[in-house]
Order: structure tokens, then C-alpha cells, then sequence
């Protein structure tokens, strides 16, 4: 895959997360009570990954680097630690994560 196409890719695959985020917190101001820590923790932790992969994707965009394995690496790690955070969020609470 070239640097362009994973780009692309990418941006959809956060575009996604960042709604489904977003959902979330909506649906977490709406409950009574108000989130628990952990599912707000969560929430801040995906919050941070989407952040710092959205940095990398406008590095790359504007860089262009010729070998970028490094960066793909670290990208294809934070989407496997934005699912598992979402997992270990979902689990406290399986009717507020669709």
C-alpha cells in the first residue's frame, strides 16, 4: 500500500472512531448520574490516541518520507490500543457502546 492510499484510509478509520467518541460522550452528558471514571478515562485515552495518529497522518501527508514503516508501525499500534480501550471501556457498560 503507498503512503497515499494508508493516508486515506486512515483518515476514514479515525473519522469513525471520532464519531463513535463523540456518540458517546453525548450519550454519557445525558445520563444522570454522569460518567464513571473509567468509562471517562477511556474516553480521554481514545481522545489522545485519535490525537496523536492524526498528527502522524499530517506528518506523513506533508513529509512524504520515502521509507515510512516506522510510522505505520506506530499508526497500526494505536488503532489496536484505541480497539482495546474501547473493549475495556464497553465492558462496564455495554448499552452506552454500540
Amino acid at each position: 500500500m503507498d503512503i497515499e492510499s494508508f493516508c486515506t484510509y486512515m483518515k476514514d478509520e479515525m473519522t469513525g472512531w471520532k464519531a463513535k467518541s463523540y456518540d458517546l460522550v453525548r450519550n454519557m452528558e445525558k445520563m444522570s448520574m454522569g460518567p464513571d471514571e473509567k468509562r471517562a478515562a477511556s474516553i480521554a485515552e481514545m481522545g489522545a490516541i485519535i490525537e496523536r495518529v492524526e498528527q502522524i497522518l499530517k506528518k506523513l501527508e506533508t513529509e512524504c518520507p520515502a521509507n515510512w514503516d516506522s510510522e505505520k508501525a506506530e499508526l497500526d499500534n494505536m488503532i489496536c490500543d484505541i480497539k482495546e480501550t474501547w473493549r475495556e471501556a464497553s465492558a462496564a457498560s455495554p448499552d452506552d457502546f454500540d
